[in-house]
């Protein structure tokens, strides 16, 4: 790179992809002539972007994104898998993703600070056990060993198993018939994640603290 002629323009109004931008600043860093001509832009460049007029967005704009972010809805963009998953329809899924916000459906887990709110599968998954299952930060799944297949949706946060493997948003989960695992919520949210149960789960026996 001779010198930046042609990119400086872009380069001061922050424009330049990645790649192009780190070499430019490389080669200002040994060029007394190019620093000298973005010394000379700046004030130009400065007073263009000043003239921009910032967009206000319209009213209700911001309440209905925090609302998309944080409220009820914001499961909405897992209710085709929710449906799959469930074998639902996905007005059905859309339903029970929504319910998930209200702090009366939820029912006491296997252990301390797990919660439990069981749904009915649809015909494909008839006989299944199915639920979402909601964890606080650092809060740990009892061990268990699947005498059947289980299948685990996250939601949101997301889990981390005893082999060091990280669960997150919108990943599957499946394991199989005879296998076993723990889990531990990770920092953040609270893990949320739908469930989906063939035959039974057994839990392994918590060791006694030592006195």
């Amino acid at each position: 790179m001779d010198h930046l002629d042609d990119i400086l323009p872009e380069l001061l109004l922050g424009t330049l992809d990645l790649p192009t931008r780190q070499e430019a600043e490389r080669h200002l860093a040994t060029c007394e002539r190019c620093r000298a001509e973005a010394d000379r832009l700046s004030p130009a460049v400065e007073g263009l972007v000043g003239l921009i007029a910032p967009e206000v967005p319209p009213p209700g704009v911001l309440a209905r994104v925090v609302g998309e972010m944080e409220g009820p809805g914001r499961f909405a963009r897992f209710a085709e898998k929710v449906a799959a998953l469930l074998d639902v329809t996905r007005e059905r899924a859309l339903a029970l993703l929504e319910s998930l916000s209200d702090p009366e459906q939820w029912l006491p887990g296997p252990a301390d600070g797990i919660q439990l709110l069981p749904v009915e599968t649809g015909p494909a998954k008839e006989g299944m056990l199915a639920a979402f299952v909601r964890l606080p930060p650092g809060v740990r799944f009892p061990r268990h060993t699947h005498h059947g297949h289980e299948w685990n949706l996250v939601l949101e946060g997301g889990f981390r198993e005893g082999t060091g493997r990280e669960v997150w948003p919108g990943e599957l989960l499946e394991m199989d018939e005879g296998s076993a695992h723990d889990f531990v919520a990770l920092e953040g949210p609270a893990c949320i994640a739908a469930a989906v149960i063939a035959g039974v789960t057994s839990f392994e026996e918590e060791e006694s603290p030592s006195s």
